[in-house]
């Protein structure tokens, strides 16, 4: 029984770095025989995670205060952004602070007139916006997890862990409509079959697989794969005003911690998900090292179940990339957009109000 938990939480690190696509590759890495059959039974979620700079894309967090009693919803900010977002994660603490991860052509931070025109419409009080200029990926350690129930046994490890992402592999490589399109919906639908991808495309099954293990995989268009087992309850969103490396490392004891991105005004933003049982022994972890390191930190807390309220995620835009290959973002069509989905948004209010 040991060696059998040991194997599987060989196995899933090992998915967490190459993905699920190249089995004989696992079972020689794991010494597993029967992969397929494994990966089958399991039948873990397995996400791309894009490495955004080599897609020509970098990343913003961006914190959002809301007025109080505002309708806007996670789902809103995705098409008032007209879905240039990762993920709107609403806090359950406050109720009135949103996390956007916004995703925006290197060199470019326009994005913030978009905010600039929810905050001169009272429908936002303030926003701001924190680049990332280097990103870790933490494969989550299931070690201490328990197959048969499907829960994490122990939150906090005693030793932490490493960062691993897979290698730059680009050699001058640029991604054309097909990969960027390919990727996208892979990440929205892990499960979407290599035919239903053709067939969105108008391309063949061939094809789009040539672009996906080629290039995707074979020119490091992606840096890791999220690998999720069993029931998530919650996401954290932890912002934190040092970038010490003894602070990063004492996160990474946090089994589920998932990425941390350094940001251009010396912060650190922490990706962490879990399941209810967790989330005590968490929060209590986090504030024991603030304490023992002196450093300050924001705490938001976005529950996935049962409902969606609070968290939505989304893929990459693979919606404005063109078979030009290049990011069609125009900000006069954004701001039109915004505009747009505005006045639907405050038609829906009104056809609420007068039920």
């Amino acid at each position: 029984m040991i060696d059998e938990k040991r194997n599987l939480s060989k196995l899933l690190h090992y998915l967490q770095r190459f993905g699920d696509h190249n089995q004989a590759l696992l079972e020689q890495l794991t010494g597993i025989k029967n992969v397929n059959e494994i990966i089958s039974q399991l039948k873990p979620l397995v996400i791309p995670s894009p490495r955004s700079d080599r897609l020509g894309l970098q990343l913003f967090h961006t914190i959002i205060k809301l007025p109080k009693g505002s309708k806007l919803q996670p789902l809103d900010f995705y098409y008032l952004m007209d879905g240039m977002i990762l993920a709107s994660l609403k806090d359950v603490i406050t109720n009135n602070t949103l996390v956007l991860d916004v995703l925006y052509p290197i060199g470019r931070w326009d994005f913030i007139q978009l905010l600039e025109m929810l905050q001169e419409k009272g429908l936002i009080d303030e926003f701001k916006s924190h680049m990332e200029y280097k990103k870790e990926v933490y494969p989550v350690d299931y070690s201490t997890f328990n197959f048969e129930s499907l829960t994490f046994e122990s939150s906090i490890l005693d030793k932490p862990r490493e960062p691993f992402q897979l290698p730059d592999l680009a050699d001058g490589f640029k991604a054309d409509w097909v990969d960027v399109v390919v990727l996208g919906k892979k990440q929205a639908n892990p499960f979407r079959s290599w035919d239903e991808v053709a067939n969105s495309l108008g391309i063949s099954r061939d094809d789009v697989v040539f672009h996906y293990f080629d290039h995707v995989i074979g020119k490091g268009l992606v840096d890791a794969f999220y690998v999720y087992l069993g029931k998530i309850d919650f996401r954290l969103t932890l912002i934190i005003d040092d970038v010490r490396d003894e602070i990063v490392r004492e996160l990474s004891r946090i089994v589920t911690l998932l990425r941390v991105s350094y940001l251009h005004d010396d912060k650190i933003y922490a990706f962490i998900i879990g399941q209810n049982h967790m989330l005590l022994e968490i929060t209590q972890f986090i504030s024991k090292l603030s304490s023992n390191y002196n450093f300050s930190y924001k705490l938001y807390v976005h529950p996935l179940t049962p409902l969606r309220d609070f968290a939505r995620t989304y893929s990459i835009p693979y919606e404005h990339f063109t078979k030009e290959n290049k990011w069609s973002i125009s900000l006069r069509e954004l701001k039109d957009n915004l505009e747009k989905e505005l006045a639907r948004i405050l038609q829906r209010e009104v056809n609420e109000k007068n039920k």
